[in-house]
């Protein structure tokens, strides 16, 4: 009796310690799951503090960018800093062209390669009476306008020399040295093609009865096309007739490469051009033609201006005219146009500076006279209008942003707009 007592209470004990025991784990568990809601709570809160935080960077970085955008849109440099200034040692008849990152003088003494810091690289002297120069990527060709010597040059120095056979009066380059020439032998012209060394590619014999008068030749940046402007009479009127050769595969089956033609009644057209490989631009007085094709150039679009053309500009990109403003109210002096290399216009506004000559650079179009100068891009925002302290020559864009080599009568300075 007495053992089923204790077993009795043994039971009722173990029972007691069960219950508290589960009592303990639920509070533990109640804890635990308080302590995990509390983590996952603080985890969240976290999470979107750091999304907050993300938000107000992005959003000040994109305010921040696009003040600066808004900025340079509306900013307009009148300033300028000299870097350096270098007292000139050529005569006033030196020509300055821009080749790959330098610089080269030409006069009729010779040609002298400068870098941006007008440290010489090299030079090559000659005797010319009016050297004519043209630029083709990383190639120059320099030539003796009414004399028969043609110097071909890359970045490097001198890569030909040659004569030609008759008095020269046009000369153009191609990126690896092909040459295309203008010559006149008494009535006859000749339009031909050379290598670097002078080896002829190409004869063209023209007279003025027959296909006309070659105004003016350029030849494609690869070397194999040519194109030609002639001016001939028919019936007493005045015609222009665009000629595009090839002298690949395409063209051999052509008379005299001949690969097509374009022709302007009543017009002249004094100016025409490669822009590239693949586009070309006939430089007429009412206008600009746009022709497109790798291999046999076509018309594509053509531009009339009511106007007269005052300056025209290109680069393998870009072509622009400038003509007399056709505003009703007449507010201002002059009209720039400025079309890419297919036809489409991309920039077209007005302005009064009295230029004296417009360059082309990349997509900036500068503008100077002997006081200063003024700088767009291509669709038309003015980048920088600045008056210079001595009397301005010729300007040369260099390669670094806002920089810029102002040629004077007695120094070159080399400054930066700001």
């Amino acid at each position: 009796m007495e053992n089923s007592k204790l077993s009795f209470v043994q039971k009722w004990k173990d029972k007691i310690k069960e219950k508290l025991n589960r009592a303990k784990e639920r509070s533990a568990g109640r804890m635990q799951s308080d302590e995990m809601r509390s983590l996952s709570e603080k985890l969240r809160l976290h999470k979107i503090r750091i999304q907050m935080k993300t938000v107000l960077l992005c959003t000040a970085v994109v305010a921040l960018v696009a003040g600066v955008v808004i900025f340079r849109q509306v900013r307009v440099l009148h300033h300028y800093k000299v870097l350096s200034s270098v007292e000139r040692a050529d005569d006033s008849a030196t020509q300055y062209v821009r080749l790959k990152g330098r610089t080269l003088k030409c006069n009729p003494n010779g040609v002298t390669c400068v870098n941006d810091a007008n440290e010489v690289q090299w030079n090559v002297t000659f005797t010319m009476q009016s050297p004519i120069t043209d630029v083709c990527g990383s190639t120059a060709v320099v030539g003796d306008c009414r004399g028969k010597d043609i110097y071909v040059f890359d970045k490097n120095g001198q890569i030909g020399h040659f004569e030609v056979e008759y008095t020269l009066l046009k000369v153009k380059v191609a990126s690896q040295g092909v040459v295309a020439a203008v010559l006149e032998d008494g009535e006859i012209t000749w339009t031909n093609v050379y290598d670097s060394q002078g080896t002829v590619i190409v004869r063209n014999k023209t007279s003025m009865n027959e296909s006309g008068y070659p105004v003016d030749v350029d030849i494609s940046s690869d070397g194999k096309k040519m194109a030609v402007s002639y001016l001939f009479m028919d019936d007493s009127n005045i015609k222009t007739r665009a000629a595009f050769y090839n002298f690949s595969k395409a063209g051999k089956s052509e008379k005299d490469y001949l690969v097509s033609s374009e022709e302007y009644s009543g017009v002249v057209a004094p100016k025409i051009a490669f822009l590239g490989n693949s586009h070309a631009a006939v430089f007429r007085d009412n206008g600009i033609t746009f022709f497109a094709g790798r291999q046999v150039p076509e018309k594509k679009t053509e531009i009339t201006v009511e106007s007269e053309i005052i300056s025209a500009f290109y680069n393998d990109e870009y072509v622009g005219i400038i003509t007399a403003s056709d505003e009703e109210e007449q507010t201002h002096k002059y009209k720039m146009q400025v079309y890419r290399a297919g036809g489409s216009r991309c920039g077209k506004w007005y302005f009064d500076f009295g230029y004296k000559k417009v360059k082309l650079y990349d997509n900036r179009i500068i503008m100077y006279n002997n006081n200063g100068l003024v700088v767009y891009t291509v669709s038309g925002k003015k980048v920088a209008s600045v008056e210079y302290e001595k009397q301005v020559v010729d300007v040369i864009k260099t390669g670094n942003f806002n920089k810029y080599e102002i040629i004077t009568a007695d120094s070159t300075d080399r400054i930066k707009l700001k």
